[in-house]
């Protein structure tokens, strides 16, 4: 067997052991009971909370991305979206996706390249910001539940050590610079586009949050609607800590996304079944939500021949902030 073969033999096991470990935690007849007994306003309100997310992004795009016309940086931004929803790697798969869509509007490949790895960048960023913030509110017993000094002091270690190593990673190239091999070079490069675009202040940059909060909405909705809320600062946590199962490449996350926020939920209180069933419905609306958004944008592209756009002058960029 190839190593394609080997590959997608591999892919296969994880999402049958993660299945089998979330059947295990909690039976089926348990989670179709609290299935069966969602509230659906409160579904609702999760799905109105990711629409409002992938819209957040739209806005985060605008601002990164001012070269194509309105219209199409829709379109790029939702099918990005839709590849990183469906496609393993999530946000890695995004940023690709929009590499290759945008490379006949005029952004020189290097260029091209360190701007999507600096929304990359930021966003990850953001989510370890997210990740701290609330483990230190957690820490000062902010959330109505009561947790170990575990709960705060883990998450806390974590985004101090990957947001310092970022830090020094992006510093220290300066220094030691070709000598350091060309992956690490690129991700140098792209935290530091990422602080740039930090310290270029615009209220486009209010879009990263409220992708990634918004997001977050919607599971917390989800978890409202098994009749089993989470506090804002422990759901944070959890979330964040459930979707670094998502660093193994399974298409759309299935199993190791469910498996991940599932476990995340329950060793911060929620009751197992309630858990699969809240990240089942969340799972399905956070994929399908930007799946078909990102479908509905792609289908107006297939009639339409590629037209290569000439540069946006000076004043044009200027104008929307980025000249």
């Amino acid at each position: 067997m190839g190593r394609p073969g080997w590959r997608w033999t591999a892919t296969l096991l994880i999402c049958v052991a993660s299945i089998a470990a979330l059947l295990y935690v909690a039976p089926p007849s348990k989670i179709a009971h609290q299935l069966g007994s969602m509230q659906l306003s409160w579904v609702m309100v999760a799905i109105g909370f990711e629409i409002a997310s992938c819209l957040s992004y739209v806005v985060l795009f605008r601002r990164v991305f001012p070269e194509p016309p309105r219209r199409t940086s829709w379109q790029v931004a939702w099918i990005a979206m839709g590849a990183g929803a469906v496609l393993p790697g999530g946000n890695m798969a995004s940023a690709v996706s929009t590499g290759l869509l945008l490379r006949k509007y005029g952004i020189g490949t290097r260029r091209l390249a360190e701007r999507c790895a600096a929304v990359l960048c930021f966003l990850t960023a953001m989510g370890f910001v997210f990740n701290g913030v609330a483990a230190l509110l957690i820490l000062l017993g902010v959330d109505s539940r009561a947790y170990s000094v575990l709960h705060s002091l883990g998450p806390i270690a974590v985004s101090l050590a990957v947001l310092g190593g970022a830090f020094l990673l992006a510093h220290g190239i300066r220094r030691l610079g070709p000598r350091m091999p060309k992956v690490i070079r690129g991700v140098a490069s792209g935290l530091e586009s990422a602080w740039r675009l930090v310290l270029d202040a615009h209220w486009r940059l209010l879009g990263a949050a409220g992708f990634t909060l918004l997001d977050m909405g919607a599971l917390w909705a989800a978890c409202h609607a098994t009749g089993h809320p989470l506090g804002a600062p422990a759901l944070v946590v959890a979330y964040c800590i459930g979707y670094l199962a998502t660093l193994i490449p399974v298409p759309a996350g299935i199993g190791v996304l469910d498996t991940g926020l599932s476990g995340s939920l329950v060793l911060y209180g929620v009751a197992a079944p309630a858990a699969v069933s809240a990240v089942l419905v969340y799972h399905v609306i956070s994929v399908w939500v930007p799946a078909l958004g990102g479908l509905v944008a792609w289908l107006p592209t297939r009639t339409l021949s590629p037209q290569p756009l000439p540069k946006l002058a000076a004043a044009d960029l200027a104008a929307d902030g980025l000249g």
